[in-house]
């Protein structure tokens, strides 16, 4: 496994690959089958699943709300290559190759151009249960600040994302 000598950087991303690792069944990838989203359910608006495709582009087949903040679309049914912020993130593209070639898990902290922290995480998958074919995803970016406590600052950008909360002030 291509881990950052740290291993997952966030609690989020710890709890996204233990649910992937336990449904292995000896295996060096899950089959999509294999997969509980209930599980993982606290991070969700973070996860992303990408197909590769004939061609070895990768398409998404799901993306969380949170990736749809970040790109500034809907990233679902499109191409990799067609949303902008993939193409100036080299881990997403790379990390996606890997993920599947090596059929292994990559992860690992990138800093970003504007100074982010992009915590990121690549899971191979099969459509089939025999083939590679499928990425799963766990994307975070946070601020450089929240390098002190990361799983703090996830916290705290979890609660702006949720539209059903708000701040309420005790009487």
């Amino acid at each position: 496994m291509l881990f950052e000598e740290t291993g997952p950087g966030l609690s989020g991303q710890t709890l996204v690959f233990e649910s992937w690792r336990a449904r292995l069944h000896g295996r060096t990838f899950i089959a999509r089958d294999d997969l509980d989203l209930s599980c993982i359910i606290g991070e969700l608006a973070h996860v992303s699943m990408l197909a590769r495709e004939g061609d070895g582009g990768f398409r998404f087949r799901l993306a969380g709300t949170a990736l749809r903040l970040l790109f500034g679309c809907e990233a679902r049914g499109r191409r990799s290559e067609d949303v902008v912020t993939c193409g100036e993130r080299s881990p997403w593209c790379e990390g996606l190759h890997q993920a599947l070639d090596l059929r292994e898990p990559v992860m690992g902290r990138t800093v970003t151009a504007d100074g982010d922290i992009h915590f990121w995480m690549r899971l191979p998958m099969s459509s089939d249960g025999v083939t590679p074919d499928l990425v799963l995803c766990h994307d975070r970016i946070l601020p450089a600040e929240a390098m002190d406590n990361p799983d703090a600052a996830a916290r705290a950008a979890d609660r702006a994302l949720r539209l059903d909360v708000e701040d309420r002030v005790a009487a």
